[in-house]
């Protein structure tokens, strides 16, 4: 998602390297991690290969299908989707008319990531949302969620509080209603003016819920480690009686299960499968 952005066209074989090859300097990933992964059906007995990943992700909308052509009169190369592709083509850039059959003939596809992914922002951005809500799916097994929400105290036109997204999982009376309040962030840097600001908008939403009625927590994800401030400032989230604070990073969101990661590096054998409050 990184080395190619939403302007920027790319291979089947490039994008399949990419996906053997992870990155493993700050995700600690690497593919051999999921060759076990189902993420549709396939014959009993074989692994997840990096051609399945491509085409599953290129058939659900992540990437788009197109072709590169090189305009005879400008010079200029140009990608143009499959979907409005012909062999007769009007160069953007120019305006002139040609023939791009040899092209067509002699080239090959060429991908280019959708909007379904988002702004290019360290400070925010779909692929960490996903990926929690992902690892939360996995986790709770129960509860609806929301994506994106912007929250208004009644009565004010202003002080909008932006919230990637709240998960809800609902209990029987006398139990109250477990609310999650998400902020999800990229690898960063991220400026400590917005990351305060975003825990000022996110303690201004969990307040403002009635605690006889929610059992409400904060949930921070981010692609890389926390910095020993930002650590300190999340904790300004719990109060005396309140432990409500909840940090995800890479290591928890990458592997299927929560805490895979988290028991082969402190050799602890838990299991995450509800929320609830604790040290």
């Amino acid at each position: 998602m990184k080395t190619y952005g939403p302007a920027t066209s790319f291979t089947k074989n490039v994008a399949i390297q990419l996906i053997k090859n992870m990155d493993s300097k700050d995700l600690n990933a690497k593919f051999s991690d999921h060759l076990d992964l189902h993420i549709e059906k396939r014959p009993a007995g074989t692994q997840l290969k990096a051609d399945d990943v491509f085409v599953y992700m290129v058939e659900k909308g992540l990437f788009r299908i197109g072709a590169e052509l090189t305009c005879p009169s400008c010079r200029m190369t140009d990608w143009i989707a499959v979907d409005t592709l012909k062999q007769s083509v009007v160069c953007d850039l120019c305006g002139y008319k040609y023939d791009a059959t040899r092209q067509l003939i002699n080239g090959e596809l060429h991908y280019r990531r959708s909007g379904i992914m988002g702004a290019e922002r360290n400070a925010q951005g779909a692929v960490p949302v996903a990926l929690t809500l992902q690892q939360l799916e996995t986790t709770f097994a129960e509860g609806v969620y929301s994506p994106s929400l912007d929250f208004t105290r009644k009565g004010e036109t202003s002080n909008e509080c932006e919230v990637d997204f709240v998960w809800v999982i609902p209990r029987r009376y006398p139990r109250r209603t477990a609310i999650i309040l998400g902020e999800c962030k990229d690898q960063g840097p991220i400026k400590p003016e917005e990351f305060e600001k975003d825990i000022e908008n996110l303690r201004r939403v969990a307040d403002a819920l009635p605690h006889k009625r929610f059992k409400t927590f904060v949930l921070l994800a981010k692609l890389n480690p926390f910095t020993p401030e930002e650590i300190e400032l999340t904790r300004t989230l719990n109060t005396e009686h309140q432990l409500r604070t909840i940090l995800l990073t890479a290591r928890e969101l990458e592997p299927y299960y929560i805490y895979e990661r988290t028991n082969a590096e402190f050799d602890i054998d838990s299991y995450g499968s509800r929320s609830r409050r604790s040290g």
